[in-house]
């Protein structure tokens, strides 16, 4: 699942957006909010006002100019977990489809619930998220789709 978990010890590093990775974290400069980046594309080298788009499920779709500064979790550090965390990450399959589905159904509801009273012009990053959610809930249902018919075999 999406960490969003403030990370006020967090150790942090200014990168030019050209330099984003897909598996660099945003960092909220302001909240410590740390927030994965799912996708990075850099327009095409000689395009006037080249830019560089990417996208987090929970910030949705960004546009950002090539050389903007952006906050990004240092790259040689990864937030220390609970030992619950930690034993999670180490067992082979820690969520079963129907867990991990769940999850992301709450996350659906809550995304839903909090664009209620979301202002206009913040809500395209909400929908956006809601996209991704809807995705990976379609991959779910493929997947599972997919391990019944080869169980069936």
């Amino acid at each position: 699942m999406t960490d969003t978990t403030t990370h006020t010890d967090l150790a942090t590093e200014q990168v030019r957006a050209w330099d984003l990775r897909a598996t660099d974290t945003l960092v909220d400069p302001d909240t410590g909010v740390a927030f994965p980046i799912t996708t990075v594309r850099v327009d095409e080298p000689g395009r006037a006002g080249r830019e560089v788009h990417i996208a987090a499920l929970v910030l949705g779709p960004r546009t950002l100019p090539l050389n903007q500064f952006v906050t990004i979790a240092k790259r040689d550090t990864t937030p220390t977990g609970t030992a619950a965390d930690i034993a999670a990450g180490a067992a082979k399959d820690r969520h079963t489809l129907a867990e991990t589905t769940a999850d992301l159904v709450v996350i659906e509801h809550r995304l839903r619930d909090v664009r209620r009273w979301t202002p206009e012009s913040a809500r395209a990053h909400l929908d956006a998220a809601l996209s991704s959610v809807a995705t990976a809930l379609d991959a779910l249902h493929a997947e599972y789709a997919t391990r019944t018919t080869e169980q069936e075999q």
